[in-house]
């Protein structure tokens, strides 16, 4: 399980110590390593700690390629820009650890501490591939590999650098969301350019075998939950629950998306674990839209007053409605929000953070199917022309849900109490159950869009650029989230736009999803 800090210290392996300061109970800052006993533990980072320790989720990553006249990103670059992020970012310093609680004997509370000094061999990793590099086959095995969260001496994220080209920093989702991924690699390239207009800085990192974290320190960003004006409406609880049990009770299992997923129901619990061998393993298809393709797209989204993120969800409704589940009456979604404009306080997005809710939607997939009647499998290969597409009924569906979406973020206030109900998990670590999970999410897919990556606009220039990025999250636990597919979005500005779907191993056809992934495609070229 997680790391326990008693001694406020760290013991690195080649045989230094180094202290660790208990800087807060997750979500909520103390000055001291003595807490008060008023203090609440936050639930968000008590979540992600668990689902990683507990083999349910991994990590997550933001890819990113970097250009500079056909210059690498050699070890000396990367060395001394990140000795920059890592006093930029205070998030990149910050473990989790137990302490025993102070509410109950024998439980425990999760904290937060700070690592005065990272070892520069535990932050990055070098990988030469002789071929193209298919990124897919990176990040599986990116996703497949689990942080020592019981090694206190060592961060929760890596920097891995591809054929010198490629940066994927891979992250503990307790460090951030996705959205953190690009301020990590707006940080980054700052650094890099800022590196290329000064001399002489290089040697002085290069002596050293760790990143030092200097004085005065910065603080990490305040918990989303303190910039929340809104309170936890139980009754909007009960009556997810209710719907949801007799949803599920009423109709058959056949008549939902994902209907064939492959899974176990077991779930891990504190004392039960999921053993190294059966943590959740991670696979990913990646679908490429060119960025002429996407500047067409993007300009007929203005058109009909609806973004592409809704438009992806209206053909991803209609391709799994009428080309894989032609049984199914009833599709469920989710849809990542970023919070940050929503709290009180809007942090920018240039720091670490995990603000971000879901939307749900149930609909009936009578009227996706009416888009297209005719599976794409059923037409003849290569060609375009056959396919049927109802064009005015696709716009007319992504700009109800645009709608729908704008609703429930600015009125209704449900994407607000969705991200409230994590305050559920507001405890001790032995009191969080995951018993009821997959009532909410089972059959579902998911949509998380960063949006596109721009760099800090005070940069200074000193030739670098990202050329493209790419976003992806391990999956998780079928059993207790979508079993579906997660497509992960991202884009550089004038860049190819990237969609990583990821999904666990052995709960879905590899085919299949391949399949979702080229009928989109040629349903979007189709409707441009």
């Amino acid at each position: 399980m997680m790391a326990t800090q008693t001694e406020g210290a760290l013991q690195t392996n080649d045989g230094n110590r180094l202290s660790c300061e208990l800087i807060r109970k997750a979500g909520k800052y103390k000055s001291s390593k003595k807490c008060s006993s008023n203090t609440s533990s936050g639930p968000l980072e008590l979540l992600t700690h668990l689902f990683h320790d507990l083999g349910i989720q991994s990590n997550v990553l933001v890819c990113a390629e970097y250009n500079k006249d056909n210059q690498r990103l050699t070890r000396p670059k990367v060395i001394e820009a990140l000795a920059k992020v890592v006093n930029d970012q205070p998030a990149l310093n910050i473990i989790g650890v137990t302490q025993p609680s102070e509410k109950k004997e024998g439980n425990h509370r999760l904290w937060e501490a700070r690592i005065p000094a990272l070892r520069i061999q535990d932050c990055i990793d070098f990988l030469n591939i002789p071929e193209d590099v298919d990124l897919s086959q990176v990040f599986e095995k990116a996703h497949n590999q689990w942080f020592d969260t019981k090694d206190m001496s060592k961060p929760w994220w890596n920097l891995l650098i591809v054929n010198g080209r490629y940066a994927i920093f891979i992250y503990h989702h307790s460090i951030g969301d996705g959205l953190s991924g690009y301020a990590f690699h707006r940080s980054f390239l700052e650094a890099l350019n800022s590196n290329e207009a000064s001399l002489g800085l290089e040697s002085a990192v290069m002596k050293q075998d760790f990143f030092i974290i200097h004085k005065p320190l910065k603080m990490p960003t305040p918990s989303p939950f303190d910039q929340i004006d809104e309170n936890l409406s139980w009754l909007y609880v009960i009556y997810g629950f209710l719907f949801w049990t007799i949803l599920r009770f009423l109709v058959n299992q056949k008549y939902f998306l994902f209907s064939d997923a492959v899974f176990s129901k077991e779930y891990p619990t504190l004392s039960r674990p999921f053993p190294d061998a059966e943590r959740t393993r991670t696979k990913v298809g990646l679908l490429r839209i060119d960025d002429v393709t996407m500047t067409r797209c993007l300009a007929e989204c203005r058109k009909y007053n609806t973004s592409f993120t809704a438009l992806l969800h209206t053909l991803i409704q209609v391709t799994l409605a009428v080309d894989i589940y032609p049984e199914a009456k009833f599709g469920f979604s989710r849809l990542a929000v970023n919070l940050r404009p929503l709290l009180r306080v809007d942090p920018g997005r240039d720091v670490f953070t995990n603000a971000v809710s879901a939307y749900y939607r149930t609909q009936q997939l009578g009227k996706y199917r009416a888009c297209a009647k005719v599976p794409l499998s059923t037409r003849e290969s290569g060609s375009n022309h056959n396919i049927f597409l109802d064009v005015p009924a696709v716009w007319k569906l992504a700009k109800e849900y645009k709608q729908h979406l704008n609703h429930s973020m600015y009125r209704s206030g449900t994407v607000m109490q969705d991200f409230l109900v994590c305050k559920i998990f507001d405890g001790d670590m032995e009191d969080v159950s995951f018993y009821g999970h997959g009532l909410y999410q089972n059959n579902s897919f998911l949509i998380s869009n960063l949006g596109v990556f721009e760099p800090r606009k005070d940069m200074v220039d000193g030739g670098w650029s990202v050329k493209e990025v790419a976003f992806s999250a391990a999956a998780i636990r079928a059993t207790l989230s979508d079993f579906g597919i997660v497509f992960d979005v991202a884009s550089a500005k004038g860049g190819d736009c990237l969609i990583s779907a990821a999904y666990e191993e052995g709960v879905l056809k590899d085919e299949m999803v391949q399949e979702v992934l080229r009928a989109v495609l040629a349903r979007l070229k189709l409707l441009i």
